[in-house]
């Protein structure tokens, strides 16, 4: 390589260092021009192509490095990553696990695979993959990466413990390590903790203002939490009407007093929750005012406040006041009836996955040592 041609790659690579990929293009190509096979330079713009979201140019780029040099493994291990930008994890296997038989021990290609396995998800595949995620936290545990890949394994197989840990270490090696609050947060926002989701969304947008689907979920934590004031009210609305139904001989008084204790309860938790938010969790909140879902949540809220109200009042059934408060009940009962379940079905799905998983690598297994054990025989 000519000074000029080493030059131009360490000035290249500057640029890319700081998000500039579009002047590295530039850059590089000037060198190209003038050495048209120099396989670093071509790797070099294939990586900067790929960034910039040009998957055909960066293929073309990558197989042309190839063609001069097929047997450097880094070209194969990009060539994967340029497969998988593109959503095309069977040629990314393909291009890792060559890589992999002429290089064994480069983790590169065995994180390549395992995300590519992934990806492709069935459940013997799933198991390969952490097989060679394992490889991974073998030869690089020092990597951030690394235990990004071991967390969302861990979140696809229904270990949502092991993969907070995991996303613990990452951060415990790059603390702005982005990925990482963002798998964080999705996590949080799996299992219903709409103020820990909403707080890690903040959190990956500090690390990365750009990252567009982490505003979009930063907004749908923040509308989630709107409606964590519904399921409160209605929850303290269809217990009085439960509690109060059984107690028939309880006087309108107590009844009365029963339902408006429950507004300033309601009341400070709101105003707790609140103020443990930071600054820019609340500066969402009140955007998402204008949203229609949180009108509506805060219509339905009304709802119940109103039924719990008039309930309290303790009208006969037959008169219009009762039939009032059973008209108002009711929708907020049916939406809350709905929201628990689906929050149910969240909390089982990890729990089901890991099950399967488990079921699954144990009927593998012995299917296994059963074909094996029939030759023998």
């Amino acid at each position: 390589m000519t000074d000029v041609g080493f030059t131009a790659q360490q000035r290249a690579g500057a640029l890319m260092d700081v998000g500039r990929h579009d002047e590295a293009v530039q850059v590089l190509r000037g060198v190209l021009a003038e050495q048209p096979r120099h396989a670093g330079v071509l790797f070099l713009l294939a990586r900067c192509h790929r960034v910039l979201g040009q998957y055909a140019e960066a293929m073309r780029l990558i197989d042309q490095a190839l063609g001069f040099a097929a047997t450097q493994e880094h070209l194969l291990v990009e060539k994967a990553r340029i497969l998988l930008a593109a959503d095309q994890p069977g040629y990314a296997a393909t291009a890792a696990h060559t890589a992999l038989e002429r290089s064994p021990r480069l983790w590169e290609a065995h994180a390549l695979l395992a995300e590519a396995l992934l990806t492709l998800g069935n459940p013997t595949r799933v198991v390969l993959a952490r097989r060679h995620a394992d490889t991974v936290l073998e030869l690089a545990p020092q990597v951030p990466t690394a235990h990004l890949l071991d967390a969302r394994l861990h979140t696809r197989m229904g270990r949502p413990g092991a993969a907070r840990a995991a996303c613990g270490r990452a951060l415990a090696l790059d603390p702005s390590c982005e990925p990482a609050l963002h798998q964080l947060a999705l996590l949080d926002a799996r299992q219903d903790l709409t103020g820990r989701a909403v707080r890690g969304f903040t959190a990956t947008l500090a690390a990365d203002p750009q990252d567009g689907w982490a505003a979009v979920q930063h907004a749908v934590s923040a509308a989630a939490l709107w409606w964590r004031l519904f399921d409160a009210v209605a929850l303290a609305a269809v217990a009085h009407w439960v509690i109060f139904a059984l107690l028939a001989d309880a006087s309108r008084l107590v009844r009365l007093a029963t339902a408006l204790l429950v507004l300033p309860v309601v009341a400070g938790s709101a105003l707790l929750t609140w103020r443990r938010q930071p600054g820019a969790v609340r500066w969402q909140l009140r955007r998402q005012l204008g949203a229609r879902t949180v009108a509506v949540c805060l219509a339905l809220t009304l709802v119940a406040l109103g039924g719990l109200l008039l309930n309290g009042l303790a009208p006969a059934a037959e008169s219009p006041a009762g039939g009032v408060s059973t008209v108002l009940l009711l929708p907020a009962c049916l939406v809350l009836a709905v929201r628990l379940w689906r929050q149910s079905a969240r909390r089982a799905g990890p729990a089901a996955r890991w099950l399967g998983y488990r079921v699954w690598t144990r009927l593998a297994a012995r299917t296994t040592l059963t074909v094996a054990a029939g030759p023998q025989r």
